[in-house]
């Protein structure tokens, strides 16, 4: 689907250019085979395949032909119930942006949203360009905000988790946060993908824009440069601190495992001098004196049951039980 924007006598941009060639934005969300033909043959321009604009490779996301720029970004379009990321390619001609997408990003989403609800006013294509790399840059940042509230919650969870004494549940709550964390992981994985790409498009473009728009290097870079900056520092604190949770979860876990080998070693301690002494006197030998003794059995189950309580109250003591 084309959707073209142009701009009025105001400035104003408004949605439904009558042509390709009066557009000054078009956006083409999973165009056709002929919708493709048509921007190729009225642009001059060959569009990236779907393939193509996955490659990592640095020259095959950012380079110039037949007049045009050509500059691809990792957005992060999903956050629940799985984190998913998928490539935009911007194309910048000497008149024209042309942004390709096989998905449905909030950032272009709600700038045409925000163009059809309210006045855009803008001075060329140029500006349509920093508005967007805002907006993708803004996803990045909210995906990393959504983190750090999770992360939080966890860190939380995680002292309730120490306080309680119950071990089943204990041993769900742990299985559960390691679940969130390895969600948060790839999240956080899918945002700094996103942030890297945007840095690498923004440094591109600031070497290419002087010399091949012959355009002014826009302010909004700047201040782009230094969120991207800060960002990437927040996502490396991030990393840190769903690392340390990760540690502390396993850490815990590891506890549990050896509450329950501790519990069933001193188990087998108590329970060893009575099997001791009713193997002795389940021994089927003929002359055994205690056999014939008149309290015989009964002191034989007194003695099961002393050598079974001091080993508990030794342990108990120590606090091991």
């Amino acid at each position: 689907m084309l959707t073209k924007f142009s701009v009025d006598n105001q400035s104003k941009l408004v949605q439904g250019a009558s042509s390709i060639r009066e557009a000054i934005w078009i956006d083409a969300m999973m165009p056709t085979l002929q919708e493709r033909e048509l921007l190729e043959k009225e642009l001059g321009i060959l569009l990236p395949l779907h393939h193509e604009m996955y490659q990592i490779e640095f020259s095959n996301r950012f380079y110039q032909e037949n007049s045009a720029l050509y500059l691809s970004a990792s957005v992060v379009t999903k956050a629940a119930p799985l984190p998913e990321s998928h490539i935009i390619s911007i194309i910048l001609t000497q008149d024209k942006l042309i942004t390709l997408r096989f998905s449905e990003p909030k950032s272009i989403q709600s700038l045409i949203e925000q163009i059809g609800q309210r006045h855009f006013y803008v001075n060329d294509y140029i500006d349509i360009f920093m508005s967007l790399l805002e907006r993708m840059l803004g996803a990045a940042a909210d995906v990393f905000e959504l983190i750090g509230e999770q992360s939080d919650e966890l860190g939380i969870s995680l002292i309730g988790t120490i306080n309680k004494r119950t071990l089943t549940q204990n041993t769900k709550n742990l299985n559960k946060m390691l679940r969130e964390i390895n969600y948060l992981q790839s999240l956080l994985g899918k945002g700094y993908q996103s942030l890297s790409s945007l840095g690498l498009l923004i440094s591109f473009f600031q070497q290419e824009c002087p010399k091949f728009l012959q355009h002014k290097l826009p302010d909004t870079l700047i201040t782009l440069n230094h969120d991207i900056h800060h960002l990437i520092k927040h996502s490396e604190h991030l990393t840190q601190k769903l690392g340390f949770e990760l540690q502390s979860s396993l850490g815990l876990i590891n506890i549990e495992q050896n509450q329950i080998i501790k519990t069933f070693t001193v188990l087998a301690m108590v329970f060893m001098p009575p099997t001791l002494i009713a193997s002795i006197y389940g021994m089927n030998f003929q002359h055994m004196p205690e056999l014939s003794t008149l309290y015989g059995y009964p002191i034989a189950l007194l003695a099961m049951l002393a050598s079974a309580f001091l080993p508990y109250r030794f342990f108990k003591r120590k606090g091991w039980i």
